[in-house]
């Protein structure tokens, strides 16, 4: 490994522990671990354009996942595997798990920032009062939110356990 990519790599792994993420059902990363994850990823990308090899496109997988760039992250794992990384049982399931990940986002018609910011919302109006079981709240914040039709977002809410405005800030944000 070049120490090029080692120290890429370092401050990958910093990025990561500071971005207080979990390995499945990612959140946006905390604030602090922005600046690494994006300077990770932007050397990589530069590496690429000098070294093609798997270990590069692995990392930058990995970086793209954290930020939440799923399509991204997909194609880069996929050239990882074609550029000889290995296809065992785990990275075929991560694969799948990535493009579940990108299906997943393009559903719900929401940037992770928007989905933080709802779950903000909700969380600071469910702190004054409590749930009345419907959707009103979140369908209000998409309203003042969104260009597109609250209606579809509330039904692609509802797919992963949205049915209220609780429901929405537990399941889903």
């Amino acid at each position: 490994m070049s120490d090029e990519i080692a120290r890429l790599q370092e401050l990958l792994e910093t990025g990561q522990r500071l971005s207080m993420q979990g390995s499945y059902d990612r959140r946006v990363p905390d604030k602090k671990a922005v600046p690494y994850l994006m300077q990770s990823r932007k050397g990589l990308l530069k590496l690429i354009g000098e070294q093609d090899t798997a270990e590069i496109w692995l990392l930058l997988a990995l970086a793209e996942e954290c930020l939440l760039n799923y399509p991204a992250a997909r194609r880069c794992f996929e050239e990882y595997l074609a550029r000889g990384g290995l296809r065992s049982k785990k990275n075929l399931k991560r694969l799948a798990n990535l493009k579940e990940h990108e299906k997943k986002w393009a559903s719900l018609m929401l940037t992770p920032e928007q989905l933080e910011g709802l779950g903000v919302f909700l969380e600071h109006q469910l702190a004054e009062s409590s749930c009345d079981h419907t959707q009103r709240l979140t369908e209000t914040w998409l309203k003042s939110h969104l260009k597109t039709k609250p209606a579809l977002v509330l039904e692609a809410l509802q797919k992963y356990g949205g049915y209220c405005d609780c429901e929405v800030l537990a399941n889903v944000c």
